[in-house]
C-alpha cells in the first residue's frame, strides 16, 4: 500500500512538472509582462535559484544582485505599444514601501516602463532590470516562515512584519 501511495505521489509530481514544462510562452507583449509581473511579485527575482523562472522572459544576462527591494500591494498593467520587433508596456505599481535592513514605507504610485523586443520569435523584456517588487502576501509568508524556522530572527521579523501591515491598512 505504501508503495502504490509513493508512486502515485511521483506520477501527480512529474504531471505538474511536465504541465509546467509545456506551459506555452506568452505570445503579446501584454502577457509577457504580466507573466514577469506575476513572478516578480512572488520573489522570483530576489535568488539565484528561481531567477531562471523570471529570467527566461529577459535578455539580461544573469539575475542582478538587490541588497534592497519593494514591498507592493499590487500592479496594473496600464498601455501596450506595440509594433513588429520593439515592445513598450507601462505598469503602474501600488507600492508599501522599500525593504532592505529596515523598512521604509512609502506609498505613492510608481509608474514604470518595461521596453520589449523581438528575439527569435519571442518577446523578451529588454530595458534595464529595475528592483524587485514583491507582494505584501509574499512578504508576510516568507517573514512568517523565516521565523519559525529560526526563532533567533522572530522578533526582527515580527517588526518588520507590524511596519508592512501599518502601510497596508493604510491603503484601505
Amino acid at each position: 500500500m505504501k508503495r502504490c501511495a509513493s508512486c502515485f505521489f511521483v506520477i501527480g509530481l512529474l504531471a505538474v512538472a511536465g504541465s509546467w514544462a509545456a506551459a506555452p510562452y506568452p505570445a503579446t507583449p501584454r502577457a509577457l509582462v504580466e507573466e514577469y509581473l506575476r513572478l516578480d511579485a512572488e520573489a522570483a527575482g530576489l535568488s539565484p535559484s528561481t531567477w531562471p523562472e523570471l529570467g527566461r522572459y529577459t535578455n539580461f544576462p544573469q539575475a542582478p544582485k538587490w541588497d534592497s527591494f519593494i514591498v507592493i500591494d499590487r500592479y496594473a498593467v496600464e498601455k501596450v505599444l506595440e509594433g513588429h520587433t520593439r515592445a513598450q508596456v507601462r505598469v503602474t505599481y501600488h507600492p508599501l514601501g522599500r525593504l532592505s535592513d529596515h523598512f521604509t514605507p512609502d506609498a505613492g504610485p510608481e509608474n514604470a516602463v518595461f521596453y520589449l523586443v523581438m528575439t527569435q520569435g519571442q518577446w523578451k523584456v529588454d530595458s534595464p532590470p529595475g528592483m524587485p517588487h514583491v507582494s505584501f502576501e509574499v512578504m508576510k509568508k516568507r517573514l512568517n516562515a523565516s521565523s519559525a524556522a529560526n526563532p533567533k530572527v522572530k522578533q526582527a521579523n515580527e517588526a518588520l512584519l507590524q511596519q508592512i501591515e501599518s502601510a497596508h491598512s493604510t491603503l484601505k
